[in-house]
Order: structure tokens, then C-alpha cells, then sequence
């Protein structure tokens, strides 16, 4: 048996888990989807003041007092920025570290600024659409990969803005890249992310995973997979967990 934590991106919560964490158990393993600060059933806690910090204290926190040890840690999209402050707090803690679809930042980097070009100006002109600088309104499910009828009335609702200083906040390492095990797992369809910035935004991350010699897996679904595809979702994590 293993344990999982599986850490949400923008505008989620550990909700949107929860047919890849069904799967997960089913197979006999342990799996813990924490919330971050702000986002879903926590949206109530939302303040100016949340930041990259706190979502990384918010996972480092389930990891202490659960006594949570040998991890597979799964970060999604802006989760990657918080799995890597964990990792760098908790290696002794992880036994693998994945790499959904996210972020891989450097020491000093912030996700604003990590993005291909032009992205985080799309971001921010979005935020100040809405009136609310601070804070970035979700994205349409169509742009990010999640299309069934089905899927997008479920999640929909559910979805919340997410705090622009988690984005902006650098992330600072104090061991420097994580020495823990890596996998960076690409989702191969990314027409909706395109149309929406012209580019690929995550494009830097994928080519950097390379570069660092990540173990490299793709899959066949939109940028949300954890919705669009989660039988997919749930088979490579459980893959790469029996390959060691």
C-alpha cells in the first residue's frame, strides 16, 4: 500500500480528486486530498493574505500531523509550485514527487513569471476584468480541457477565483532542487490553453523537465485531467508507483 496526497491547482479544491481518489483506494492504497487555504469548501477563509506560503504550510501541515511518510506527492498545475515547497521542507517525508500538468519552478522563480510569454498579462487583464485585482476568476472549463456535459455541470459550480499572490509570491528553496524522485506527466491535448493565450503557458515547465532529466510521461487528456480523463489519471500514477 502506498500513500498519496494529491494537491489541487487554481480555482479547485480536494473535491475535484474525487474520482481519481476512489480509484486510488480501490487499489488498496491510502489518499489524502487536502484543501488549500481559500479554495473550495475553505473559500470562506479567503483573504488578500493568502499566498503561496500558506498553501505550501497548508500540505506541509496534513503531512505532520497525519505522520504521513514514503509520499507520492501529485501537485496539478499551480499545485507543482506547492509540491516543490513541500519537498524542499519534507524530503525525508516523499517517496515520489509527480508532476501533473504543473508547474516546476526554480528557487527565487514565481509561477507569474515562469509562464511562456505573454501569459501572466492575459492573467492579469482577466483579474481586472472582473474588478477585482487580487483576484483571477476561473478559467472556462473548455479552456482547460473539460468538456463533457456531465463533468462541466458538476464542476462548474464549485469553482472559485483564485488569489493572484500565490502567483506572484517567489518561491524560495533552501536545499535547492529537490533530490526526491520526479516525474513530470504532460497532457497531450492543449488546444483549449492555446486559444485562450496563444501559446502553450505551460510550455517552459515541460521543457525544463526535460532538460533535468524528470521521468517524462504523457497523457491523453485535456489540462484539467483529474476531471476530463480520471480513469487515465488514475492509471499512470498508479503506474509509475509500480515501476518504482
Amino acid at each position: 500500500m502506498a500513500t498519496f496526497v494529491l494537491v489541487h491547482g487554481a480555482f479547485y479544491g480536494g473535491w475535484c480528486w474525487r474520482y481519481v481518489r476512489g480509484l486510488l483506494r480501490e487499489a488498496g492504497h491510502e489518499v489524502f486530498t487536502p484543501t488549500l487555504t481559500g479554495a473550495g469548501e475553505r473559500h470562506h477563509l479567503l483573504t488578500r493574505e493568502v499566498g503561496l506560503a500558506t498553501h505550501i504550510q497548508d500540505v506541509t501541515n496534513v503531512l505532520e500531523y497525519e505522520d504521513l511518510r514514503e509520499v507520492v506527492l501529485v501537485g496539478q498545475s499551480y499545485g507543482g509550485m506547492v509540491i516543490t515547497g513541500v519537498a524542499d521542507r519534507m524530503p525525508e517525508r516523499l517517496r515520489h514527487l509527480v508532476y501533473l500538468d504543473a508547474h516546476l519552478p526554480e528557487s527565487g522563480q514565481a509561477a507569474s513569471g515562469a509562464f511562456a510569454a505573454g501569459t501572466s498579462e492575459v492573467l492579469h487583464s482577466l483579474a481586472r476584468a472582473e474588478g477585482e485585482e487580487w483576484l483571477l476568476p476561473p478559467l472556462p472549463l473548455g479552456v482547460m480541457g473539460v468538456t463533457r456535459a456531465e463533468d462541466v455541470a458538476w464542476a462548474g459550480p464549485r469553482r472559485v477565483p483564485h488569489p493572484l499572490r500565490t502567483l506572484n509570491e517567489p518561491l524560495h528553496l533552501e536545499r535547492g532542487r529537490s533530490a526526491v524522485p520526479s516525474t513530470y506527466v504532460r497532457c497531450t491535448r492543449r488546444e483549449g490553453l492555446i486559444g485562450a493565450f496563444g501559446t502553450d503557458p505551460l510550455a517552459p515547465f515541460v521543457e525544463k523537465a526535460r532538460e533535468r532529466g524528470l521521468r517524462f510521461r504523457e497523457l491523453d487528456a485535456g489540462h484539467d485531467a483529474m476531471l476530463a480523463a480520471p480513469e487515465l489519471t488514475a492509471r499512470v500514477l498508479l503506474e509509475l508507483l509500480a515501476e518504482g
